[in-house]
């Protein structure tokens, strides 16, 4: 969020240029040689226009492609736009952001921290700062570095609040040492977006792992009164009903969690949720 943010405001205001010209001067230059009857003028106008309008946009083409994939899940298929529209030259932070971010959905770890650190010297807005470090606590809470993690969190909410800060920030204290502080953290994002999904299943997560059962039961009871588009809920809902002996109800959750899309940065995988359904389909108790 620094150095050469004068470089940054320069290219932004070439841009701006740029879209001008592009969508003001040609588009008026063709349209002065349609009504002179200049046909061919007009012709290789156009198609001048339409090269740059391209070649201009094209960042934005590739972005297009890459959110048309995520949407469909091929998360592989997002890669290959995504990097093309980082690597067009002055592409811009939020494109980097959108990069590291498929690059962790499709589990590239190591490959997104290659890339924070290739960008971390860029001038950012406060969105995009939030956006690029709150990436790069993910990618080392999944290279098993959750203190870094814990601690890069720290120094962002300190400065920042925001919905989709507060859910990364308390799935990942939820993997930590300190139950308290992620007790603590996830009350307080819980009072500042009581409707948030992601908010409200963290918070009755850390309920159950501090063995408050029936607060994270009550919370999970009205969390899936609705269908939820993320497996960890349902996971997590199901170790509370087995921890009370409540084990069809656990099991027919956790084939639900199943049924959602899993990505790089679910915190439970598809394998260990099926290795704890055949274990409770062999008469097995305890999941934890």
């Amino acid at each position: 969020m620094n150095t050469d943010s004068e470089i940054e405001k320069k290219i932004n205001r070439k841009k701006l240029l740029i879209n001008i010209l592009l969508f003001a001067a040609f588009p008026i230059i063709c349209l002065v040689f349609a009504l002179i009857g200049k046909w061919l003028i007009f012709g290789i106008v156009l198609l001048i226009y339409l090269a740059v309008f391209v070649y201009i946009k094209l960042e934005n083409i590739y972005l297009i492609q890459t959110g048309y994939f995520d949407k469909k899940g091929e998360l592989q298929k997002t890669l290959k736009p995504a990097y093309k529209a980082y690597k067009i030259k002055n592409s811009t932070i939020d494109t980097a952001n959108i990069f590291i971010y498929m690059l962790l959905k499709a589990g590239k770890y190591d490959k997104a921290l290659e890339i924070t650190e290739d960008n971390r010297n860029r001038y950012m807005t406060e969105d995009q700062y939030i956006a690029f470090s709150s990436n790069e606590a993910l990618a080392l809470w999944k290279t098993g570095k959750t203190e870094q993690s814990v601690a890069l969190f720290d120094k962002i909410a300190s400065k920042f609040e925001s919905t989709s800060l507060y859910v990364s920030y308390g799935t990942v204290l939820t993997y930590s040492d300190d139950l308290n502080k992620a007790l603590q953290v996830n009350k307080k994002a819980y009072e500042y977006n009581s409707g948030s999904k992601g908010i409200k299943d963290n918070l009755a997560y850390t309920y159950f792992l501090i063995g408050d059962t029936d607060r994270a039961r009550r919370m999970y009871d009205e969390l899936l009164s609705e269908p939820l588009n993320f497996p960890e809920a349902y996971y997590n809902a199901a170790l509370v009903y087995c921890s009370q002996g409540d084990y069809d109800e656990g099991v027919r959750l956790m084939k639900s969690a199943l049924t959602k899309q899993f990505n790089g940065l679910t915190a439970v995988t598809k394998e260990e949720i099926s290795e704890k359904i055949d274990y409770l389909n062999r008469g097995q108790g305890a999941l934890v």
